[in-house]
């Protein structure tokens, strides 16, 4: 698998950035503070706006979360953080497009948030000269985007039109096929819809072949036999349960399809009956099957369209089910 930019290298860069811009002052990297509980900030700063200094504290991140009860960790942590330090500005740093929710998550609990749109303007002039790296080029990309409509921002938005229930079932079906091909083709083969198998008694909405000679999705195939994705779009109005994991599974063989499934429904699984039967199907059956709500799939539309890889969700769902066993 491909090794992936770290947040040390997030951070340098924004130290970087931040040295280069007047307004800010007495930068510390990795600043150690507290006396009863020892911290350390990722960046301590000054920001000195209208004859007003304010000291800011500011987490760095290098990439999203699988779930939203991960912002309630950062907001968490920057609060003791801050009781601990003393007056000063809470900010969160993260070179990607965060949901509505987040956003405000962290606005409610009074944290300032540097997302990559913000980033990218605050930022822009001094990025031109900045070391060449893999986050300069994903603020540099954002930058010269502008407000120009994406096809990220395209199929987002047909989501969000798209209401859970039988009515829209066919649309929402369709939608899905086209984000899978917009994240994750060319290095994975466009989605055959509608694929039965030989006994036509188990028919899911898409199989995609997995040929993928390197990376992630190679790594998927060769650990999770992970020949081919099975996947199936659920436009419930409900979060789905037992029996839907249940369909998928029947269409996991070794010999056949391979052993990984995908279910996309709009509000994910219950936190009963799905998720026992996931992990009765992994532990006993060795079939994973990942389940994507609809803020979790925004989340790989934002990736995509800030440039990052949207099967980074993938990696994390996987690694927070496996870490939960």
């Amino acid at each position: 698998m491909n090794m992936r930019p770290t947040e040390i290298e997030f951070t340098a860069l924004l130290v970087y950035l931040m040295g280069k811009t007047p307004g800010y002052t007495d930068i510390v990297q990795e600043s150690i503070f507290g006396q009863e509980e020892r911290y350390i900030a990722d960046i301590v700063a000054t920001r000195v706006r209208n004859l007003q200094r304010t000291r800011l504290l500011i987490e760095c991140k290098s990439s999203r979360f699988v779930s939203f009860d991960r912002i309630n960790d950062v907001v968490s942590q920057l609060k003791k953080y801050k009781e601990a330090y003393g007056e000063c500005q809470p900010v969160f740093a993260i070179p990607a497009t965060l949901s509505e929710s987040e956003a405000q998550a962290l606005k409610v609990e009074g944290v300032e948030l540097w997302d990559l749109d913000f980033l990218a303007k605050t930022f822009a002039k001094q990025l031109e000269d900045a070391p060449i790296g893999y986050f300069k080029n994903i603020l540099l990309m954002r930058a010269r985007r502008g407000s120009a409509t994406t096809r990220a921002s395209e199929l987002s938005a047909s989501l969000k039109a798209c209401q859970p229930g039988k009515q829209d079932w066919s649309i929402y079906q369709s939608l899905v096929g086209n984000i899978l091909e917009y994240l994750f083709c060319p290095t994975l083969t466009k989605p055959l819809s509608e694929h039965a198998d030989g006994t036509k008694t188990n028919r899911r909405d898409f199989i995609i072949p997995n040929y993928a000679e390197s990376g992630f999705w190679s790594f998927l195939r060769n650990r999770y036999m992970a020949d081919y994705l099975v996947v199936d779009a659920k436009n419930y109005s409900r979060k789905i349960r037992k029996t839907e994991i249940l369909q998928v599974a029947n269409y996991l063989k070794p010999q056949g399809a391979g052993l990984v499934g995908l279910i996309f429904s709009r509000n994910g699984g219950d936190a009963a009956g799905c998720a026992h039967t996931l992990r009765e199907q992994w532990l006993i059956h060795e079939k994973m099957i990942l389940v994507f709500n609809d803020m979790e799939v925004e989340s790989m539309l934002s990736a995509k369209e800030d440039g990052r890889v949207p099967e980074e969700m993938v990696e994390k769902k996987i690694e927070q089910f496996r870490l939960s066993i």
